[in-house]
């Protein structure tokens, strides 16, 4: 047990209250990931037993409150990477369903500065409270899943996400992004999967000197368009290596988008 590195379940697991008393103290100094954990509770006898987390998998089936103690995550300084699924039960697949603004994930929690990836899956959390998230100084890795955020448009704030090179969109609401070099200045990969309702990349995403390449999966025509004219922009700036891939997109009848089906590969 002592000697135990990686603690990972195929389904969810509950991790009980550590017992009381200095005597049942147990440290698992070499644990380095813990996934999947069914409405963990960060208390401070559990930050203090694994002290060398690296790795962690969250799962809540309702909004994390107080209660779940996960303004103590800052004290898990070794932490690198965290999953967190916020089910919230069936509501987290109704579009139309918002949450009040107290109950948002992000308003219940301190990140450690430590963190390099963080994956977000369901949750319709305000896009405003990306802001939380942004700030981190050493993220370098981030994936929205499944209506992680809720809201039709997104305007990261300058001095955010600097350090950002790896960034996933999957099943997000989102129509209209508003972003610029600024917002993502060291970006190297962006993906973008099923946002069917996400209109275009951000043409200031193609003044980022660093993008090396760009996935799109099931969007729509106008969104395929603006990745080919963002590499049209990385050309102009002589970036021959930006790598542009799509895969097609087919309709509510099953009928394959004409130009997903000509842009397929564009390099």
């Amino acid at each position: 047990m002592m000697q135990l590195r990686h603690v990972q379940v195929e389904a969810t697991a509950n991790l009980p209250d550590p017992p009381c008393g200095e005597n049942s103290v147990i440290i698992l100094e070499n644990l380095q990931t813990l996934s999947l954990i069914n409405n963990f509770r960060c208390t401070v006898e559990v930050s203090k037993r694994i002290p060398n987390l690296k790795k962690l998998g969250i799962y809540y089936t309702d909004e994390p409150t107080d209660y779940h103690c996960l303004n103590n995550l800052v004290d898990l300084d070794k932490l690198e990477a965290l999953k967190c699924i916020l089910y919230r039960d069936s509501l987290s697949f109704l579009k139309n369903v918002t949450f009040p603004e107290s109950l948002s994930f992000l308003k219940n929690v301190t990140f450690p500065e430590s963190l390099k990836k963080l994956t977000l899956v369901y949750g319709k959390i305000p896009w405003e409270d990306t802001t939380v998230v942004g700030s981190l100084p050493n993220l370098q890795v981030l994936k929205l899943k499944k209506h992680a955020f809720l809201g039709p448009e997104w305007e990261p704030n300058e001095g955010e996400f600097l350090q950002l090179k790896f960034l996933l969109l999957e099943k997000i609401d989102l129509k209209h992004w508003r972003a610029d070099s600024i917002h993502f200045p060291t970006l190297e990969q962006l993906f973008i999967k099923s946002c069917e309702d996400l209109e275009e990349i951000p043409s200031g995403i193609g003044e980022i000197t660093t993008l090396q390449s760009i996935e799109v999966y099931n969007c729509r025509d106008s969104l395929v368009t603006s990745a080919k004219e963002i590499q049209e922009t990385q050309q102009s700036y002589e970036n021959d290596d930006l790598q542009v891939r799509i895969v097609p997109f087919y309709d509510s009848t099953g009928v394959l988008s004409q130009l997903s089906l000509m842009c397929k590969v564009i390099k």
